[in-house]
């Protein structure tokens, strides 16, 4: 049996720091790969060595199979573990591995290959008896062409609309459009085909119909060399943005025994089809009346396995590494149960107020509360990491583990509110009101639940206006304690205090609820405060320092943690948080740009311009298309008019705020 000694992980931030806090615990060394804007996270400094990959782009550095492979023979490694993403999935890569004499962390190249495309694994599970949902294929040069012959138009009604384009390889909900008619199916099967061949390399897309309300169930198999396959029991990946899994848990509250019991043996059945080894997930739709119906295996660890750690108390990365040295799979992961309940969400850089725009830049503090039963945070990411816009958005997984269902819920949503996340915009008040939102804690979930709550409510900011409003005080009230502490004279005397009675001080600040004034002024009878223009006499002052305020409001006290970054203050309280920009009393001039100025959100590669000089647009069309963090990401009008200037054309690399179009307004 192969004894793996060091390990390249092929793989960055959070998955490979989960690979190599395994591999340490089994005494492997463990080799490190990094992308240039990579090289300065975490899992760089916890590997034992690091070899840099030049470039930024996945194209360029961790889909770079070759690269990889050479990387692991150059630092002696004797494995090679993919993690998920990226090329956990490419059977190219799972046999160049093997062919250099490298161990695969994983499934066998066939395995990988057969299960990589949905359309021969649909095929493939149909013919071992698992339920699998009718599907259409969709000709490679219709999918890049756009052209729908009626062929394809009239199979794709027979599904019954909507239909779902999905794409054959890959996963993460890339790749996936619904379509509600005939006459949105082309551009759907171009964009789709596009986003699929950037993510994963293979454009190739299919149809199937389009379930409403499914939950989307999983089961964890794992399976060795010596022919043995089991389940560890389920997972429920309901909820969902743009088909991503963002809430996971374990057990499933719409799983009994009877369900658990079929759902298991059809897993366990899909595996020994196709001489499955290794760690790897069956996935099920789980549809209303009750059925089910395959929908993938991924020849992988999966994002969402330490929920199932949690609940089985076992290790699922050391249970590969075992395995792929050729161990049977033990005895205790034969006699696994499920103790308590187990909850996870993704945590990401993205905006769900804002059709999930994702944020990239420095995450200036990221911590979570400290406590003896504290969540697990699995991330790839500390305060002070620069998150890039080249890669997935993700900062974290943050997992709960309690008794009950319920106390998992409440303890993640405390552990969520509580953290302190500066600097990005983050999905975690949305997450915070999904947890604790009564259909979800009632179990009543399925993919749609976030069609039926709308993300730009449930993504608002926690903090309402009032304490918008007493977060913007705690941060001019901050920054004066900061220009005190650093007078050279008077440090004693708060900032504005004066013998005789004087004006208030006035700061402004732009945030999430738009302007706040604030005005203060210390006196012998303490701190007079106005919030907007309004005097008020029950906010008392109690303490001020640079990096946390408390105030007492009605009698009730509040201590606010403050950090200034810039012009930008963070103030986290017990009721939410604020990012807030103090506005500059006087701009420069032509600092602003005109309403229909058009510019980058964030940084990223054009890959389509839907406008030329000249054409008449309205509010709302879609102007510019740009890919960044893994996703494509439309860019609107900001107002109707005429198309005055276009700065850039497909295939421009741009930044974050740079000017892509201007609209005249109200020419049309």
């Amino acid at each position: 049996m192969p004894v793996i000694s060091k390990l390249l992980v092929a793989n960055r931030g959070e998955i490979a720091r989960r690979v190599m806090r395994s591999a340490h615990a089994l005494g492997v060394s463990c080799v490190a790969v990094a992308s240039d804007p990579d090289i300065g996270l975490p899992h760089v400094g916890e590997a034992d060595e690091v070899i840099r990959l030049p470039g930024a782009s996945p194209g360029d550095t961790y889909l770079r199979g070759e690269r990889l492979v050479e990387a692991a023979l150059r630092s002696g490694a004797d494995a090679v573990h993919p993690g998920y993403g990226f090329l956990s999935e490419h059977a190219g890569f799972a046999r160049a591995c093997a062919d250099a004499g490298l161990v695969f962390v994983g499934p066998p190249p066939d395995v990988i290959e057969a299960m990589g495309s949905k359309l021969s694994a649909k095929a493939t599970m149909a013919g071992a008896g698992v339920p699998v949902l009718p599907t259409v294929e969709v000709p490679a040069t219709t999918a890049v062409g756009g052209g729908l012959d009626g062929d394809l138009a009239g199979r794709a009604a027979g599904l019954g609309w909507p239909v779902l384009v999905k794409a054959s390889a890959g996963g993460g909900g890339r790749g996936m459009r619904v379509v509600e008619d005939a006459g949105a199916l082309p551009d759907a099967l171009v964009s789709a085909s596009r986003e699929a061949s950037s993510a994963f390399g293979d454009g190739t897309v299919f149809l199937e119909p389009y379930v409403e309300r499914p939950r989307h169930v999983e089961v964890q198999i794992l399976g060795d060399h010596h022919g043995e396959v089991v389940h560890l029991f389920e997972r429920e990946c309901s909820i969902q943005r743009r088909h991503q899994k963002i809430v996971e848990e374990s057990p499933s509250p719409a799983v009994d025994e009877a369900r658990r019991a079929r759902l298991t043996e059809a897993a366990v059945t899909a595996a020994r089809a196709i001489g499955y080894v290794n760690a790897g997930t069956v996935e099920f739709l789980l549809l209303p009346d009750g059925s089910f119906a395959f929908l993938e295996v991924n020849t992988r660890l999966q994002v969402e396995h330490p929920v199932t750690e949690l609940v089985t108390g076992l290790d699922l990365v050391m249970l590969q590494l075992r395995i792929a040295e050729g161990h049977p799979i033990p005895d205790s992961v034969r006699a696994a149960r499920m103790d308590g309940h187990a909850m996870e969400v993704r945590l990401y850089a993205e905006d769900a107020t804002n059709q999930w725009r994702p944020s990239a830049g420095r995450l200036h503090r990221f911590t979570f509360p400290a406590s003896e039963d504290a969540v697990r945070v699995d991330s790839g990411f500390e305060s002070g990491s620069d998150i890039s816009p080249y890669y997935d958005p993700m900062l974290a997984k943050v997992i709960s583990h309690a008794p009950t269902r319920d106390e998992a819920a409440r303890k993640l949503a405390g552990a969520l509110a509580g953290a302190e996340i500066h600097g990005l915009v983050t999905n975690r008040d949305l997450l915070v009101r999904i947890l604790r939102h009564p259909e979800f804690l009632a179990g009543d979930i399925d993919t749609g639940f976030l069609e039926r709550h709308d993300p730009a409510e449930l993504g608002a900011p926690l903090a309402d206006a009032e304490a918008r409003k007493l977060h913007a005080l705690a941060a001019a009230l901050a920054a004066q304690a900061e220009r005190r502490r650093e007078a050279k004279v008077l440090r004693p005397m708060p900032s504005g205090w004066r013998n005789n009675p004087a004006g208030m001080q006035h700061v402004e600040y732009s945030g999430a609820s738009g302007r706040i004034a604030v005005g203060y002024r210390f006196d012998r009878l303490g701190c007079q405060v106005e919030l907007d223009g309004a005097a008020r006499p029950d906010v008392e002052v109690v303490r001020t320092a640079p990096d946390a305020v408390t105030l007492a409001v009605g009698g009730v006290g509040r201590r606010y943690r403050v950090e200034r970054v810039g012009a930008v203050s963070y103030v986290d309280g017990p009721d939410g948080a604020s990012a807030l920009e103090e506005i500059e009393r006087f701009p420069l001039p032509g600092s602003q740009l005109s309403a229909g100025s058009l510019v980058a959100p964030l940084p990223g590669t054009v890959v389509k311009v839907h406008v030329g000089v000249g054409d008449e647009v309205e509010t709302g069309d879609t102007l510019v298309a740009i890919e960044a963090m893994k996703m494509e990401h439309e860019v609107h009008a900001p107002v109707s008019g005429k198309v005055a200037e276009v700065h850039v054309s497909a295939g421009d690399q741009v930044e974050a705020g740079r000017l892509l179009v201007v609209v005249d307004e109200g020419t049309t």
